[in-house]
């Protein structure tokens, strides 16, 4: 896969993604996801792929006529998966509190359960580490002026009040939270059952967020 899929416009090229509407292409798609989940990426091969959609290798290059257009449309298919799901998550919300802690919920047990970047993460860790980590800058930066966005929807709606100078480091806090987590899935932090969550939010976050409400 191409360093250059992880660029600072990345989020926004996911959520600009159009999900695919024809019937051979979703095939196509669906078998691809299976074998890198079941294969990894170095032994992700479009003979494989052919084989469980039972369609021919000259079909499945004519939806994808290299290896890697395949491979980067899986992944911006599932980057605008996961954004869809946590955009909704947080629509529904009716607090800034809220917000937060269902749409932090919904990211980790997302990309905590995510059978194929836990796959990478275990047996070509090589493949995904660097841009998890030393090499995270611009997926960062793309996820925290994401997140950046809503908190600043929430201060024009006066919901919220925080200087305009410590908003990219609160997005920046909870982005990297959620890159460790996924990355060291061993934790005592009990974020993997609903009561568990439910106490960290009740401890940790709805106290910061209700501290930052306006001033009535």
């Amino acid at each position: 896969m191409r360093d250059d899929t992880l660029d600072a416009d990345l989020l926004r090229r996911a959520l600009d993604t159009d999900v695919p509407g024809d019937d051979v292409t979703e095939r196509i798609m669906g078998a691809a996801l299976q074998q890198a989940e079941d294969f990894g990426l170095r032994r992700f091969t479009i003979d494989e792929v052919a084989r469980r959609v039972r369609l021919s290798r000259v079909t499945i290059y004519r939806y994808f006529p290299k290896k890697d257009q395949l491979l980067d449309a899986l992944l911006m298919r599932e980057l605008n998966r996961f954004l869809t799901k946590v955009e909704a998550v947080i629509a529904k919300q009716p607090t800034p509190e809220a917000k937060l802690v269902e749409g932090l919920a919904f990211a980790l047990t997302f990309l905590r359960g995510h059978r194929l970047l836990n796959r990478l993460l275990r047996t070509e860790p090589e493949l995904i580490l660097p841009h998890l980590t030393t090499g995270a800058g611009t997926l960062i930066a793309a996820a925290r002026a994401w997140l950046a966005g809503h908190i600043r929807a929430e201060i024009a709606a006066n919901r919220v009040s925080l200087p305009g100078e410590d908003i990219d480091s609160a997005a920046e806090l909870l982005v990297r939270t959620v890159i460790s987590l996924v990355i060291t899935p061993d934790t005592v932090l009990p974020v993997d059952s609903p009561e568990g969550r439910q106490r960290l939010a009740d401890l940790y976050l709805t106290p910061v967020v209700r501290s930052l409400r306006p001033s009535s």
